[in-house]
């Protein structure tokens, strides 16, 4: 039986590796998948996140959490200070006990007394108006979500006019 001649144009195969394809084959190395990458908060990425559906107000008796969002005519930056700074804190219901980490101006968390904490997300739409989302995670006891829901909708209100009243 005869063997095939390659032809001029014809790919060479790699010499001492059958079956053997792809970049790392020819240096011997395996190719390798990347690393899945994180989002600032520590979670999955869109890439990896499951297909549960998304709501902009939503709250979960089995995680614990309630989430809440509102847009706002305020600058990112005059938002955070508004999240981070004791003094001009008094539009939340709640007292904070430390802020645990910041991602600037996009992102706070806060801890408070209780042992929850609250992860302040901040989405700019533009140069004086931004989204801001407030999610309130490891609530204890047995108070009725919707009551906490509507407590964070009329602690972003609060904030709303706070910060209109600075740009007055």
């Amino acid at each position: 039986m005869k063997k095939k001649q390659p032809t001029a144009g014809a790919k060479k195969a790699t010499a001492g590796k059958p079956g053997a394809r792809g970049a790392g084959a020819k240096s011997g190395k395996p190719t390798a998948r990347p690393a899945a990458r994180q989002s600032p908060r520590g979670g999955k990425t869109a890439s990896n996140r499951s297909s549960a559906p998304s709501r902009t107000e939503s709250a979960t008796q089995e995680s614990n959490s309630v989430r809440v969002s509102r847009i706002i005519d305020a600058p990112a930056a005059s938002i955070l200070r508004a999240v981070t700074d004791a003094d001009r804190r008094g539009w939340a219901p709640v007292p904070v006990a430390r802020v645990v980490s910041i991602l600037a101006p996009r992102f706070v968390r806060l801890a408070l007394p209780d042992g929850s904490q609250l992860a302040i997300t901040i989405t700019r739409q533009g140069n004086t108006r931004c989204g801001v989302q407030i999610e309130h995670m490891g609530l204890t006891g047995n108070r009725p979500v919707a009551d906490i829901k509507r407590e964070w909708m009329g602690a972003l209100a609060g904030l709303a006019e706070q910060l209109d009243a600075e740009w007055d």
